[in-house]
Formats: C-alpha cells, sequence, structure tokens
C-alpha cells in the first residue's frame, strides 16, 4: 500500500511540474500538445496571433477554418462571445464535457488574437468548450487565458487518443509535450447555436438532447 501511495505521489510531482512548464510555454508564445478528456489536443494562447499563425502552419490548417477554444471558466466566454438562451442551457447540461458550442464573437478590433482566429469575410463564429479534464483546466488556469485548442494532428488526418499515436513529426514542431492518455477516445460534438434552428456540425462524444 505504501508504495502505492509513494507511486500514485511521485506521478502527482510529475503531472503538476508538466502542466507547470506547458504553462510556461504557453505563456511565452509557444505551442503545446496535450491529452484532453476527448483526443489529443494541440493549442496556443488564443491572444497570440503569431501562435496561432505558427499553429495554423504546423498543422496545415486552411485559413478558412476556426480553431475553437478551451476554457476553464464561464466568464471567460462572456468577454469574447455572445451566450444565446440554447448556448447557456447546454453549458449548464454538458459543461465541463465533450461539447463545443460555437457562438457569435464580440468585437474583435480589440483583440488580435481573435483577428488571427477568424480572417476577414468569415463569419465571427467561435467554437468554445470547457474539458472535462483536470490537467486541462489546471493548464488553461496556470496560462490565465484561455488557450486554442484543436486536435493533435496534420489537417485531414486521424486524430489519436495517446501519446503513442501521435505523429512523430508533428511532435518535433511542437515547444512541449504533456504524455497521458485520452478518456473518451472520440472527439467532441459540435453545435453551431448562432443559427435557428441550431445545427449539429459534428457528431462526436455527446448525444445532444435539448
Amino acid at each position: 500500500m505504501k508504495q502505492q501511495e509513494e507511486s500514485k505521489s511521485n506521478a502527482d510531482r510529475v503531472g503538476r511540474a508538466n502542466i507547470s512548464k506547458a504553462a510556461q510555454v504557453l505563456k511565452a508564445g509557444g505551442i503545446v500538445i496535450f491529452p484532453t478528456d476527448t483526443v489529443y489536443g494541440i493549442g496556443c494562447r488564443y491572444d497570440d496571433p503569431k501562435a496561432i499563425a505558427r499553429l495554423r502552419q504546423v498543422k496545415g490548417t486552411p485559413k478558412s477554418q476556426n480553431f475553437p477554444i478551451l476554457v476553464s471558466r464561464i466568464s471567460q466566454v462572456r468577454k469574447l462571445a455572445k451566450i444565446v438562451p440554447l448556448a447557456q442551457k447546454l453549458i449548464k447540461k454538458y459543461w465541463p464535457g465533450a461539447l463545443t458550442i460555437i457562438l457569435t464573437g464580440l468585437s474583435t478590433y480589440s483583440n488580435p488574437g481573435l483577428k488571427q482566429l477568424h480572417k476577414p469575410g468569415l463569419p465571427n463564429k467561435i467554437g468554445f468548450r470547457m474539458p472535462n479534464s483536470k490537467l486541462v483546466l489546471a493548464l488553461i488556469q496556470k496560462v490565465g487565458v484561455p488557450i486554442v485548442g484543436t486536435s493533435a494532428n496534420f489537417h485531414g488526418h486521424p486524430t489519436q487518443s495517446s501519446y503513442k499515436q501521435l505523429d512523430p513529426e508533428l511532435i518535433k514542431l511542437a515547444d512541449f509535450v504533456i504524455k497521458g492518455q485520452c478518456q473518451k477516445g472520440i472527439e467532441s460534438t459540435v453545435i453551431d447555436t448562432t443559427v435557428n434552428p441550431p445545427k449539429i456540425l459534428r457528431q462526436g462524444a455527446v448525444q445532444l438532447i435539448y
């Protein structure tokens, strides 16, 4: 029993050290790969235009595709987007969890990061998710701001749910990687609440009832 307790304690210390290091990298404008409750993610600060541009280049993501934002508190969403009644209902029922909710973003003029996330001429829509992951929530809290959190794969390639499955070439392009295992192994469900009726854009881990 004592050995098990010591092993768990050591794992906790390693986990905290990894989160602290990852947070330092993100604060400095770096890119980090990390496990979530759904699939492995890769991200950067949401408010760093250079980091977002680099992340887009690393993944090969087209400019027509927006990145989602991961949050640790609802107040972070309210600062960036308008939460309509349906979205509020979904947040209350499914967050933290595997549901990405697309909302209408507030003005991007005072936020250079949002300008980079959403190119001119594209609808001002932002996908938000609060992961059901102590690791990711702790990471966001340490960074102090929300983070971009997209799947850790090259654009068009399969998503992965464990460190062993990650593409070695993608790992080389990141500044830090947290090793771990994802809980669900399937992407989040995505719902667009900016249209009426709301539209499910991707059926994932959550079966919506609203």
